[in-house]
């Protein structure tokens, strides 16, 4: 794969938010999982994810981001992210949108990547270690 070549690709659809961190996290995700397909990251609705979160998991309500797999040599999947969840879920925390925003792609990704907080208490732990290790090592490449 070419160093310029891109694989996490962005459609914030009408959608406001910063995602200038995006670069950083993309050259994390390859390096520690030498990732070679592409992943699609986007911005909905809360009536778009509802509608998805019914149709696909069975759950009819608002989440915050989904993950689907796709079966293709290029793409690994897509990370779809509800931004006014997301920013309600900010303020409720006390963090900013752009951190909010971080920590749902990062968890988007790993379910991409096959971590399953919701098989089981080993793989939780799994996937919150990764989680946190990939969004230290973000913190450290913005400063």
């Amino acid at each position: 794969m070419n160093k310029q070549e891109k694989i996490i690709f962005l459609n914030k659809r009408s959608y406001s938010a910063d995602f200038s961190w995006l670069p950083a996290l993309e050259k994390i995700i390859v390096k520690r999982f030498k990732l070679k397909k592409n992943i699609s990251i986007a911005l909905v609705s809360e009536k778009e994810i509802r509608e998805l979160n019914r149709v696909y998991r069975r759950k009819d309500k608002v989440t915050d981001v989904l993950s689907f797999n796709l079966d293709s040599e290029e793409n690994l999947g897509e990370v779809i992210i509800c931004l006014e969840q997301s920013k309600r879920q900010a303020t409720t925390n006390k963090k900013t949108i752009k951190s909010e925003l971080k920590l749902l792609t990062v968890h988007g990704i790993l379910h991409l990547l096959g971590y399953d907080h919701e098989l089981n208490e080993k793989e939780y732990l799994r996937q919150e270690k990764e989680q946190t290790i990939i969004l230290e090592l973000l913190e450290k490449h913005a400063t």
